[in-house]
């Protein structure tokens, strides 16, 4: 199958294939990367030169890899991206956490613990909007 890109769609599908690595490695020793991910990247960015798209991706040591430049601006998506999601993680965390002390002392069955969680979802949502994240205290 072939597909037919313009340079700009060539370039905004790198950015894109960049922050799925970020995102599906960032957090990986470099052995522990999925080589079928790593291969298809690397085939992609092989037509950066063809897409005149030298400014996104360069060669070092055989490897291609994206320059400074897009790793600069696109870490400023992932990062703004971390930012908005962040109250979310946190008071689905505190309200999993809570559930399963109450699951566990009985204060709960199972048969109602997803309208617990909700609730109790809601109830962290809450505290974060009126005190803010400052006032989050870890023990």
């Amino acid at each position: 199958m072939k597909i037919d890109l313009s340079r700009q769609e060539y370039r905004e599908l790198i950015k894109a294939v960049y922050l799925t690595d970020m995102i599906k490695h960032s957090m990986k020793e470099a052995e522990k990367h999925d080589p079928a991910f790593i291969a298809m990247e690397q085939k992609l960015y092989g037509y950066y030169q063809a897409f005149e798209s030298q400014d996104l991706i360069e060669e070092n040591d055989e490897v291609l890899m994206p320059t400074l430049l897009m790793e600069s601006e696109e870490s400023m998506h992932l990062r703004t991206y971390e930012n908005s999601i962040l109250e979310d993680q946190i008071a689905a965390v505190l309200a999993r956490n809570e559930l399963e002390t109450q699951i566990k002392t009985g204060n709960i069955s199972e048969d109602n613990a997803i309208e617990r969680l909700i609730q109790l979802e809601e109830k962290y949502h809450q505290l974060i909007a009126e005190k803010g994240l400052s006032a989050l205290t870890v023990k």
